[in-house]
């Protein structure tokens, strides 16, 4: 009777595997979708934006500055965009088909796509690309994919991190991942509400050591065979996928009733006859941690050819060679490593070759592989199912609003009350003028103008109105709530660098009365003194005097705007005093 050949996903280390290192082929154009639809909308169509202004609560003015934000998008689209190859390197040079290719991601952490802010040309990631970069390979190059990834989907706690994770998980499943691990903030998010809502059998939730309720409950499974390819008389090709919690991350996890975790070790002890008994053609362990525990379990447990480390590396690694080979452990000549990076930047991609002539009793070995590492840049198009998706998760924020996602306002630290930029504009005229001819003072407008519109997302609305902390993305007790409740918070304005300046404001017009030292006091509070070389990049000064810059990295960050430099930024944006 033939031998049954299934493909199994496991996380193991593909140690007999020669790797080469290969560049990577142009993928299609901006425009083709491997299916032929059209690309995504991206902007908001310019005739209606009156109609997007009545549906929102715009008044006259703050309609002129959607016109205004909008023709600013609009001249950016038409601007030369960068060569993604040139930029970012060409992608699966010389490569011949597979018998199977298995492409790694992880560490999302919430990047369901890029910010924009400096441009999406210039950034990387996100769903839509992703999405596209698995149907090229798969549909239009006919490639047997297996899809895993390695945790940690989002970054923080609470009702928008939940609606996050659950949409993710569902583009997951709608991208076909055959296994997806858990991360410290996965697991902090209403996982069982999440798994109970799967279908069974598209449910790609895998861990050897975390389980919903339980490991009897089937809304995770440790272990996963996946079976692809075997075309042209060859038999599948059998990948086995497991997944653990390293003991790091494990320790930052709070018991709770809803989650049984168990140690990595013991964990994988109770699956190596599995494993064992299912044979696969290459296994793959993929650890949330960072290289040296990961390092660690494939040695105590050499059943694996490739190894995930999901914690650590900002990027993944250029190549694989002898360096990322796991030292001590053996199958397959050796398991190696791979780091997929974060932010969902990146994917990983490696190509299994069957070796005519692979000895039949040598577990791992038998097979060739090619690396890819595959910056997820504009080269991908849009997917418009992945829009979709993220259209249903915008929907479903604005119809939650702030209370319904659980934001309660806070007193600003000052104790003090914003006022709006508009009341700054009386007394400081120069700097109005200045601030009408920036991009800061349409902020609000940009995000109505896109498709579909972000205001009603507090991730994005931090740093694009006046009033809310901008790295915890929660609202002040006076800052923007919305254009008919608080329209006069509108932009990146005045405040969000000076500070409130209600009762400064009051005191000036005489509405209240303070003495001269309050009066001193207000004034003082507000002042921002740029220092001799204050700036953010190297051999410029910054610590906790240089209010200006730090108050600018609140929001051009290393994730919004990469290449930020205040002392190139600030002349763009220069006013002084009182006119």
């Amino acid at each position: 009777m033939p031998r049954l050949y299934r493909v199994v996903v496991c996380v193991t280390l593909l140690a007999a595997a020669p790797l080469v290192l290969t560049a990577l082929a142009q993928a299609p154009p901006k425009a083709e979708q491997p299916g032929g639809e059209d690309p995504p909308p991206y902007l908001a169509d310019e005739e209606d934006l009156p109609e997007i202004a009545e549906r929102y609560g715009l008044d006259a003015d703050a309609l002129e500055r959607l016109r205004r934000a909008h023709h600013h998008l609009v001249e950016h689209q038409q601007q030369p965009k960068p060569d993604p190859v040139e930029a970012n390197g060409p992608v699966f040079v010389d490569w011949p088909k597979p018998d199977a290719a298995i492409v790694f991601t992880g560490e999302q952490i919430g990047y369901l796509e890029p910010c924009g802010c400096a441009g999406l040309e210039n950034q990387k990631g996100g769903l839509k690309r992703r999405h596209t970069m698995i149907r090229t390979l798969r549909e239009k190059w006919g490639w047997p994919l297996v899809l895993l990834d390695a945790g940690e989907q989002v970054r923080y706690f609470g009702k928008q991190a939940d609606i996050k994770h659950r949409h993710t998980i569902e583009a997951l499943i709608q991208m076909g991942y055959d296994a997806v691990g858990l991360g410290v903030m996965d697991l902090r998010t209403e996982l069982l509400g999440l798994a109970i809502n799967l279908d069974e059998a598209e449910n790609p939730l895998t861990s050897a050591n975390v389980a919903v309720l339980d490991f009897d409950s089937g809304f995770t499974k440790r272990w996963r065979v996946v079976e692809v390819g075997g075309a042209e008389g060859q038999p599948p090709v059998r990948i086995g996928v497991t997944h653990v919690l390293g003991d790091k991350a494990r320790s930052e996890v709070a018991p709770t009733g809803d989650l049984t975790i168990v140690p990595a070790d013991e964990a994988l002890t109770e699956l190596l006859p599995q494993i064992d008994a299912d044979a696969c053609d290459q296994n793959v362990l993929m650890v949330y941690g960072d290289r040296a525990e990961a390092e660690a379990l494939a040695r105590r447990f050499d059943v694996f050819d490739w190894v995930v480390a999901a914690r650590g590396s900002d990027e993944p690694r250029i190549r694989l060679d002898e360096a990322n080979r796991i030292e001590g452990a053996t199958r397959g000549g050796g398991p190696l490593l791979i780091e997929v990076g974060h932010k969902g930047m990146y994917a990983v991609v490696v190509g299994l070759y069957r070796k005519p002539d692979a000895p039949a009793d040598e577990p791992g070995a038998g097979w060739e592989a090619r690396y890819q590492k595959v910056p997820l840049d504009h080269r991908w198009a849009d997917s418009p199912a992945m829009y979709r998706l993220l259209v249903r998760y915008q929907d479903e924020l604005q119809s939650l609003g702030w209370e319904g996602l659980g934001l309660e306002p806070k007193p600003h630290l000052t104790e003090r009350d914003f006022a709006g930029s508009a009341v700054c504009a009386d007394c400081h005229t120069a700097a109005w003028e200045v601030f009408e001819k920036t991009p800061h003072y349409h902020t609000s407008e940009t995000l109505v103008a896109l498709e579909p519109a972000r205001h009603f997302d507090p991730e994005c609305i931090a740093c694009h109105a006046v009033g809310w902390e901008p790295q915890k993305y929660f609202p002040f007790a006076s800052g923007w709530k919305s254009y008919r409740e608080t329209p006069e918070m509108f932009g990146q304005g005045c405040e969000n660098c000076h500070g409130p300046a209600a009762r400064h404001a009051a005191a000036e017009y005489g509405d209240i009365e303070v003495d001269d030292a309050e009066m001193k006091t207000l004034r003082e509070a507000l002042h921002l003194e740029i220092q001799p070389n204050e700036g953010n990049m190297p051999g410029q000064l910054m610590n906790s005097t240089t209010k200006a810059v730090n108050n600018c990295l609140g929001c051009h960050d290393l994730d919004n705007s990469p290449d930020f430099d205040f002392q190139k930024y600030w002349p763009e944006v220069a006013h002084e005093g009182v006119d």
